[in-house]
């Protein structure tokens, strides 16, 4: 199991089959995944199968998916999943949207709202420059800490201005390899949070989880659903 905090809502599976994953997951059938599943939803029983819809969290001594999705193992056929997101339906036609897939669809933009509505600031923006900070690491779990400047685009949540200082761990240690390592002349959303008193004598916000940076186009997806 991989080494991370647990809740009522954390399952290990065993892979039966991978439907299509990227190359660290394209292997595991077999393997025990620990599965952080969405708040809310049903525990499955011991021996259920089910199709879950994930996206990757941690590698490690073992692997942890966050679950965005699910379907009854008879009803997905012969779609093919991403890690993360739906990719192609086999055999369907052109133009044809899949009930499998618009389902995941909708769960994961419900769950990009979410996560945008529970942060205290959303930009569009570019990396600028990034610097270490704070003291060197002198463990392989220290977080190894740095600080990116965004030159902000657009805010769609929160008061920034037209840069921000943001801070994240640059470590790969497992209690960190989730969280997105920004990079000089990278474009995209950026979902930001207040950092706590600590973490603000280097910048106010702070990177936290692996879909606190997106690609740009993603925003739309982030805003509230038409009324």
């Amino acid at each position: 199991m991989a080494d991370l905090p647990s809740d009522d809502h954390t399952v290990v599976v065993v892979v039966d089959r991978v439907l299509h994953a990227p190359a660290a997951l394209s292997r595991s059938q077999g393997a025990e995944v620990t599965v952080q599943l969405l708040p809310g939803s049903a525990v499955p029983d011991p021996g259920e199968s089910l199709v879950l819809f994930t996206t990757a969290v941690a590698f490690g001594q073992g692997i942890a998916v966050a679950e965005v999705g699910r379907s009854r193992a008879e009803a997905v056929g012969p779609t093919v999943l991403t890690a993360g997101a739906p990719a192609v339906v086999r055999g369907a036609r052109a133009g044809r949207s899949h009930p499998v897939l618009a389902a995941a669809e909708r769960l994961r933009d419900e769950a990009l709202r979410d996560h945008a509505a529970a942060a205290d600031a959303v930009v569009v923006g570019r990396v600028v420059s990034v610097q270490k900070v704070g003291p060197p690491p002198t463990t392989e779990h220290d977080p190894d800490l740095w600080r990116a400047t965004i030159e902000v685009h657009h805010t769609e949540k929160g008061e920034v201005g037209d840069h921000v200082d943001v801070l994240f761990a640059n470590s790969v240690d497992v209690r960190s390899v989730a969280i997105p390592k920004p990079q000089p002349g990278q474009d995209g959303v950026f979902v930001l949070h207040a950092g706590s008193e600590q973490d603000r004598e280097y910048a106010p916000f702070v990177l936290q989880d692996a879909h606190d940076v997106l690609p740009a186009d993603q925003i739309d997806r982030m805003r509230a659903e038409p009324n």
